[in-house]
C-alpha cells in the first residue's frame, strides 16, 4: 500500500471556494438577491469575501452574523481548508415585498481582541499591477536587446544607443531632466500614500465585530435606508441622499404641511437610520428641506367619518338646489350659483 506522504495532494483552487462560499450565503435565509464570492487560498488556509444583499428592516448585526459563521463553517467542512471568518460585504437592503418586518433592538456582539479600525484596507491591486507591468516591460526590452547583443552578436537596438548618447549630451540642470524627475518623485510619494492609508472609502464597518473587519455596508446601501426614512415623514414628497466619508446629505421636497416641523420629523428619522445600520464610524447628518411649487402649508384635512352627516349634507344640498331650480328666474339661478 503505498504510503500516506506518497499519494500526493488535493489543491482546491480560489474559483472553486468561491463557489462553494457563494452557494453557502445562498442557504441562508438572510441573504436576498444577487450573491458573489471571491477566495484566496494560501496553502491550507483560505480567505473568503461574499458580496450580498441583507433584508431590512431588521438587525442587520445578528443577521449578518448568522451569514458569517454558516459560510465559514460550511466552506471549511467542504473544502477541508481552515476558513477564517467569512468577509461580508454589504451592497443592498430589500424590503420585504409582502408581510411586516419588525425591527429588533438586540445588542451587537462585543468587539473582541484588537482595536477595530474604521474601514476596510483596500489589496491597492490597480496601482501595484501598473507599476510592475511598466518596470517589467522596460526591464524586458533592456535584457532582451542587451542579450541579442552578447549572445548573438547583434548591433545594439537603436533607442538603447539613443537613448544612452542623449543622456550623455543631457545636461542634469536640464528642464526635461527636473520634469522627469518631478514626475517620479510625485509617482513615488503617489503609492507610498497609497501604500499607508486605508482604500475601500465607498464601505463603512459595522461596529461590534472585533478588528477582523469582516462587515461592511456599501454607500448606497446607506443611502437607500435614509431615504426610506425619510420618505415615511408627512409631507414629504421625494428625497436625494447622498452619502460621502463623514456626512449625509439629505435633500428633500414638502409638498404640505408644517415646514419647522417635517424638518424635525425628516433629520430625526435620517438620524434615526444611521444609528440602525451601526457604523463604526458615525456620519453627520445634513439635511435641506425645500417646498414645491405645490406646497401647502396646512396638511389636508380628513375625511369626515359620519355617514349620518354626509348624508345630512347631502340631503341638505339637494333640497337647496332643488329649491333654487324650482324658484328659477335669474334670482334663483344667481342664488345656486354662489351657494357653494
Amino acid at each position: 500500500m503505498i504510503p500516506a506522504a506518497a499519494r500526493g495532494t488535493t489543491t482546491v483552487s480560489a474559483r472553486a471556494v468561491a463557489r462553494i462560499a457563494q452557494q453557502a450565503a445562498t442557504e441562508t435565509p438572510n441573504a436576498v438577491g444577487t450573491v458573489r464570492g471571491t477566495a484566496t487560498v494560501r496553502g491550507q488556509r483560505a480567505e473568503v469575501s461574499v458580496r450580498l444583499g441583507l433584508p431590512w428592516p431588521a438587525d442587520l448585526g445578528r443577521r449578518a452574523g448568522e451569514v458569517q459563521r454558516h459560510v465559514a463553517s460550511r466552506t471549511g467542512e467542504l473544502t477541508g481548508l481552515s476558513v477564517r471568518v467569512a468577509r461580508l460585504r454589504v451592497v443592498r437592503l430589500q424590503r420585504p415585498t409582502g408581510g411586516t418586518v419588525v425591527f429588533e433592538k438586540t445588542t451587537a456582539p462585543a468587539a473582541q481582541g484588537r482595536r477595530v479600525p474604521r474601514r476596510w484596507w483596500s489589496a491597492r491591486a490597480t496601482p501595484v499591477v501598473v507599476a510592475a507591468l511598466l518596470g517589467a516591460a522596460a526591464a524586458g526590452l533592456l535584457t532582451a536587446d542587451m542579450a541579442s547583443v552578447h549572445l548573438f552578436g547583434n548591433a545594439p537596438a537603436a533607442w538603447r544607443t539613443g537613448l544612452v548618447d542623449r543622456l550623455a549630451d543631457t545636461s542634469p540642470a536640464a528642464g526635461s531632466v527636473t520634469v522627469a524627475a518631478a514626475a517620479l518623485a510625485v509617482a513615488g510619494l503617489w503609492l507610498l500614500l497609497l501604500a499607508c492609508t486605508p482604500g475601500l472609502r465607498k464601505r463603512y464597518v459595522v461596529a461590534g465585530f472585533g478588528a477582523g473587519r469582516s462587515i461592511a455596508l456599501d454607500r448606497a446601501a446607506v443611502a437607500s435606508v435614509v431615504r426610506d426614512r425619510v420618505l415615511d415623514t408627512d409631507g414629504v414628497d421625494s428625497v436625494r441622499v447622498r452619502v460621502g466619508r463623514r456626512r449625509v446629505r439629505v435633500r428633500a421636497d414638502l409638498a404640505f404641511g408644517d415646514r419647522a416641523a417635517a424638518r424635525e420629523q425628516a433629520g430625526a428619522a435620517a438620524r434615526e437610520a444611521l444609528a440602525d445600520c451601526r457604523l463604526n464610524r458615525p456620519l453627520r447628518v445634513g439635511l435641506r428641506l425645500r417646498t414645491t411649487s405645490t406646497w401647502d402649508p396646512t396638511p389636508p384635512a380628513p375625511e369626515p367619518a359620519s355617514a349620518g352627516g354626509t348624508a345630512g349634507r347631502t340631503a341638505g344640498g339637494t333640497a337647496g338646489g332643488t329649491a333654487g331650480e324650482a324658484a328659477g328666474g335669474p334670482a334663483g339661478e344667481a342664488e345656486h350659483k354662489e351657494s357653494p
